[in-house]
Formats: C-alpha cells, sequence, structure tokens
C-alpha cells in the first residue's frame, strides 16, 4: 500500500497540474495535493512600471564588519559638522569624513550599543543594552560619565540646552545633564498592558520636549523642569481585544513652524500646536513608522504599504501610491523633491514629491537600517553596515 502512494505522489509531482493527466477528476483529488501543485501567491505587489526620468549616482561607498539581523534595530547613523558617525554590533563606533568616506577613526567600546547614538561638537551619547547610558568624548576616546537607567534605553534626543532626554522601556523620560551625567528631572507614565516594540524618538526643541508613548498619548514637558505643558491623545477606533487597541507612536514626529505632525499605529495622523496642544486637524490612519516632510506636505506609509501625502495646514489628501500594496515599508525619505522608499525585495524606489508618480528605482543587496540628507547628498546605511553616499538628480534637467 506504501508504495502505490509513493507511485501516485511521484506521478503527480511529475505533473504541472494535476488537469494535465486527469482532466474531469480534479474533484476528488485531496486538497493536500491540489495545494502542492497550486502556485504560490505573493502577499505583495509585483513591481509596478515606471518611466525612469532620475539618476542615481553612488558618490563613495564604504564597508565595515558587523550585520544587523533585528529588522527593527534602533541603531542609526548620525552626522554632526564633517563627521558621520556609524555604531555597529560589535561594541564599535567608527567617524568618518563627510564628504569622502574616509576613516578617522574607531572607537571601542564595553558595552552593546542599543538605543543608536546622538552627537554634538565634543560628545557622542548612546544607550547600551546593559541598561546604561554613556557620554564619551570622540576627540580622546574617553568616557566622561555613564549612568544606570531604570530599564533597556530605547532612544535619546539631540541635545539642548546642556541636556539630553532619554526614553526608556518602563515608560519614563529622563532629562540628563551633558555635562556632568547628572539627572535633571524624571516623569513617568504608567505602561501599557501591550505594545508594539519601538520607541518614538524624544524631540527637543523651543525650550519643550515632545514624547509620544504606546498608549497614542503625545506629552509637551517643559525641557528644563520638567513640568507637563499639555498632554492630547491621539484617536484610536474602539475595538474588542487588547490586540486591536494597539495605539503605539513608534515613528519619527515632526516639528514644523510651530506645529507637531505624528502618527501611531491603528490610530490617527494629527497635526497639533507645540504651544497650546490643540489639534488642528486629524484623520485615521495607521503606521508603525514615521513621517517625512517637505514645505507644504507630510509623507507616510501605512500599514498596507501605500505612500500617502498630506497637505500639511489642511490634512487634504494631495495623492497616494498604492502600487506598492504590502510592498513598501518603513519611514519614507524626502530628498531633493523625491520621495524614497525601501521594499521586502532591497529595491528603493524613487517617486515624484508632487503626485506620487514612479520615477527611478534601485536594487540594493540588504535594507536600510538608517538614513541622513545632509548637504544636498543622501547617506544610506544597510544591514550589512555598508555606507553608501548618493545623489539623484533628474535626467530632464540634463
Amino acid at each position: 500500500m506504501k508504495k502505490i502512494l509513493i507511485f501516485i505522489f511521484a506521478f503527480l509531482s511529475s505533473c504541472s497540474t494535476t488537469n494535465d493527466y486527469l482532466p474531469g477528476f480534479s474533484s476528488i483529488i485531496p486538497d493536500f495535493i491540489e495545494d502542492y501543485f497550486a502556485e504560490d501567491e505573493k502577499p505583495y505587489n509585483d513591481l509596478p512600471n515606471l518611466t525612469e526620468s532620475v539618476k542615481v549616482k553612488t558618490i563613495w561607498k564604504k564597508n565595515f564588519s558587523g550585520e544587523i539581523e533585528d529588522k527593527y534595530s534602533f541603531l542609526n547613523l548620525s552626522i554632526y559638522s564633517n563627521n558621520i558617525f556609524i555604531p555597529t554590533t560589535e561594541k564599535k563606533v567608527h567617524i568618518i569624513n563627510l564628504e569622502t568616506g574616509d576613516l578617522n577613526k574607531t572607537i571601542e567600546l564595553n558595552l552593546d550599543i542599543f538605543s543608536g547614538i546622538s552627537t554634538d561638537d565634543n560628545l557622542f551619547y548612546f544607550g547600551s543594552k546593559q541598561d546604561t547610558v554613556t557620554a564619551v568624548k570622540y576627540s580622546d576616546m574617553k568616557i566622561l560619565w555613564q549612568r544606570v537607567m531604570s530599564s533597556e534605553v530605547m532612544s535619546i534626543s539631540n541635545v539642548v540646552n546642556e541636556a539630553i532626554y532619554v526614553r526608556t522601556n518602563d515608560s519614563k523620560i529622563t532629562a540628563i545633564d551633558i555635562n556632568t551625567g547628572k539627572f535633571l528631572w524624571i516623569n513617568s507614565q504608567i505602561p501599557t498592558e501591550l505594545s508594539i516594540r519601538g520607541s518614538s524618538k524624544p524631540l527637543a526643541e523651543d525650550e519643550k520636549v515632545y514624547v509620544g508613548f504606546e498608549d497614542g498619548k503625545i506629552i509637551c514637558f517643559e525641557a528644563v523642569t520638567g513640568d507637563v505643558l499639555w498632554t492630547i491623545q491621539l484617536e484610536s477606533p474602539k475595538k474588542e481585544t487588547i490586540i486591536d487597541r494597539l495605539n503605539d507612536i513608534d515613528g519619527k514626529m515632526i516639528l514644523s513652524n510651530g506645529v507637531l505632525y505624528a502618527i501611531s499605529y491603528q490610530g490617527s495622523i494629527a497635526a497639533i500646536d507645540s504651544y497650546s496642544g490643540q489639534i488642528l486637524w486629524t484623520k485615521q490612519a495607521s503606521s508603525i513608522f514615521g513621517l517625512a516632510e517637505s514645505k507644504y506636505n507630510i509623507f507616510y506609509i501605512n500599514d498596507d504599504g501605500i505612500i500617502k501625502c498630506l497637505d500639511k495646514s489642511t490634512g487634504r489628501k494631495v495623492w497616494s501610491q498604492d502600487q506598492f500594496y504590502k510592498r513598501v515599508y518603513g519611514t519614507p525619505i524626502y530628498y531633493n523633491d523625491y520621495i524614497i522608499a525601501q521594499d521586502v525585495e532591497n529595491y528603493l524606489h524613487v517617486l515624484d514629491s508632487s503626485d506620487g508618480s514612479i520615477v527611478g528605482r534601485l536594487k540594493i543587496k540588504y535594507p536600510i537600517q538608517s538614513s541622513y540628507i545632509e548637504y544636498g547628498y543622501l547617506y544610506l546605511l544597510d544591514k550589512d553596515f555598508m555606507l553608501k553616499k548618493y545623489e539623484i538628480s533628474s535626467i530632464i534637467n540634463e
């Protein structure tokens, strides 16, 4: 009996479809055999057609040892003055020349970098897997101070008024003096029952600190004292289960001309008056990633891989690009009037930011980990620690 079954399976396996050899009998073939011969359906759209009208030029590329296996790793490159700081998974930070890509120095550390880094003209700061925040003087590679935090360090703000603002996994915000490492103030929020593993980076500007939390709440703190100036809640459709009610703010928020823009998962996107906390406009939306901006518009990629462009002033839809359904993800990059988005097959897609039309495409080997725009160039760090400097320009204008 076993031999007969093996023969039938081998016979059917040699057919392109079961109907080729058993016409009219497909209805009596077991489901598991039908499923075996069925063509796999990709869970995302095929590559859309494009009319290429841009040229992507690689200025230089540099490769460093290490590999980032975590899809949602927080490691990020940072640029200050003429230096690029690259934290690695090998307890090192490489400092390279912004213009040439030449390696200036490598600083070896005894801690695993977790949060990514923040930099100024003298120090760089990072959170570790050992729940510490460390300040390193990069001129002589010495540690200036180190502080143990209450839990994992998820993100560190930019430096404002001689202080950094640290977001930890237990929903605490801690202000730290950059010269001494002294804790200036701590604010604790009640953690939610369940959240997506991620953290919106505290946004420090104009004597204020803006922080998004797991429950869709945004709090504005007074930077020096830690006093709460205002609190708002991004709307979320009421759902039955805890998972349905996830409303995390995990992506990059944007502050532009006194207006704060933020988006939450399974919640909404909103424009908020940064002084009063008044919601200027809001629309139902969902993304675990962050926002990009141009002078007049806001861009984001929703959970279905649809790229959206909204008017900053009104929230009105300017355009929506749905040809990348389930393909593209992450925070879109706004560069030289283009929108750049990566996809699941490691393509970089270039869109015209005015109408969402597809104008260019670039195949890369590894997913992008971090990006930066500086002096008219695009810097992309991939998960194999290859850093590339690009220039994207219109073919038509040449």
